[in-house]
């Protein structure tokens, strides 16, 4: 967006085309004494350091004013931004997010499956499993398949999701992500048939993937392959402030008032205006600009896909570069920082370095130019260190993570607790999510049985440093008590 904004406070833009921005410009300027929330006001009491760097943004950081709609009801230039977005990707509604992707999924959730049963369809973000406990549903986990060769996790074959619909009584929705961090999709379009079929709705985490569909190198979004609700992060791949993000719906199958209730209870009451501007900017952008970004992008990306031609996945804008093990990710990680190049991450198995739509061939041939001495390319074959990720305690971790869970993930969280080293905890039902952050996939679940493999291989991830949420400082993890469960969930 290009817009400026007049001296008496008129947008320099289709104020219809941006309906947040605009009505923000235009009270802004009017408001001479500001005899309301945020205390701020309106940038005059900020303290220096950060007036510094937000300057006149701080103007427009408003609240719930006249003629400034409200998300929780909105009727006015929230909705109607929203439905700027939602025509952008075909679908029926758009609500936005100031909670992140984390809100969507889980109201999502709570919309589509209260009190029963989600088929997990593959790897997912800690985001959902807190979903099911607001929910009070319960999983039904079909794990992925380890792709040896490019070290990453892929979803599972539709056909194994129709026969645990076709087997289990109960299920509500199916559920999963797509693309995953790494940038590896999921069957979305018969992944929605076969939901379909059995009378359920299909979500999608697209958290990493709003980008898709802008240009046809891209991969087709979620709402085109027939999914009935997709959660996106615009702030991931689209130009938006961090937090930022949208729900897009089409169909029956979920109720969008019930969406946008619990989008309501999973929401501050008090959202922060710069996220809806940033929302709003991001929708004009995207439909504005996004194309022609993404074809300049998807451009400057050849030189990486020409250089490690086996390493390409499914979202041409990202490159996970696999190395095997820590010490490597470390190395690579480092060579590029010094580089002044920083990632998004780098864990046991590789290192991810998401462009996006800001990938340009300066930046791009800095990045490989870096590579050079700790990752040369090579002309083919598997990729590197795919025999030592077989024996990565991240990927012996990952396999456990469809083990059965015996209890259902409301009871686990409200059950008694105690906790123990993780490398004797063999035995114990996990009362906790263990989760390697990054990539935010839990590898233990609450309700799982530890057996002994999972304790050596998590230990083992523990001793390299590795961040992991869910144990203490002291390498401890939450089990439930003896007896502190219930009852027990099979399907």
């Amino acid at each position: 967006m290009t817009g400026t904004v007049d001296t008496d406070g008129k947008p320099g833009w289709d104020e219809a085309e941006a309906p947040i921005l605009a009505a923000l410009v235009r009270t802004a300027g009017r408001i001479r004494l500001p005899l309301f929330v945020p205390g701020h006001k309106q940038g005059r009491l900020l303290p220096g350091v950060l007036s510094s760097w937000l300057g006149a943004a701080a103007k427009i950081d408003l609240t719930e004013l006249p003629g400034l709609d409200n998300l929780h009801r909105a009727e006015g230039c929230i909705l109607r931004s929203e439905a700027l977005a939602a025509a952008h990707y075909g679908a029926e509604w758009c609500l936005f997010s100031v909670n992140g992707s984390t809100a969507g999924v889980m109201a999502a959730l709570l919309a589509a499956a209260p009190g029963g049963k989600v088929v997990f369809a593959g790897p997912f973000h800690e985001s959902a499993w807190r979903g099911l406990v607001v929910a009070g549903a319960e999983p039904v986990l079909i794990p992925g398949t380890w792709d040896a060769e490019r070290q990453v996790v892929r979803p599972p074959a539709p056909a194994e999701v129709a026969r645990m619909l076709a087997d289990a009584r109960g299920i509500r929705a199916v559920y999963v992500t797509s693309p995953t961090y790494a940038g590896v999709r999921a069957p979305v379009r018969e992944l929605a048939e076969v939901a379909h079929r059995h009378g359920v709705p299909l979500i999608v985490d697209e958290a990493h993937g709003a980008h898709f569909g802008l240009v046809p190198e891209l991969p087709p979004h979620s709402i085109q392959e027939g999914a009935d609700v997709v959660v996106q992060s615009v702030h991931k791949m689209l130009p938006g402030l961090t937090q930022t993000a949208w729900v897009l719906g089409q169909g029956g199958r979920v109720d969008r008032a019930a969406v946008v209730e619990a989008l309501s209870m999973l929401q501050t009451t008090s959202p922060s205006y710069l996220l809806l501007a940033s929302l709003d900017a991001a929708q004009l952008w995207l439909r504005t600009e996004g194309a022609d970004a993404a074809a300049r992008a998807v451009a400057a990306m050849d030189a990486v896909w020409q250089a490690y031609p086996h390493h390409r996945l499914d979202d041409p804008l990202r490159h996970f570069l696999p190395t095997g093990g820590m010490a490597a990710s470390r190395r690579v990680q480092s060579a590029l920082q010094e580089a002044g190049i920083w990632v998004e991450y780098a864990d046991p198995l590789g290192v991810l370095s998401v462009f996006g739509l800001a990938a340009e061939p300066t930046g791009v041939g800095r990045y490989l130019d870096a590579l050079t001495g700790v990752a040369p390319p090579v002309a083919g074959g598997p990729a590197a260190g795919s025999a030592a990720g077989l024996a990565s305690p991240l990927v012996r971790l990952t396999a456990h993570s469809a083990a059965p869970v015996a209890a259902a993930p409301r009871e686990v969280f409200l059950a008694p607790r105690t906790w123990v080293p993780a490398g004797s905890a063999a035995g114990r039902v996990a009362a906790g999510l263990i989760t390697p952050y990054p990539p935010g996939v839990p590898v233990v679940l609450p309700g799982q049985t530890l057996d002994e493999g999972l304790c050596a291989a998590l230990s083992e991830l523990l001793e390299t440093g590795y961040e992991v949420h869910g144990v203490d400082a002291a390498g401890r993890i939450p089990v439930m008590q003896e007896g502190g469960a219930a009852g027990v969930h099979h399907v």
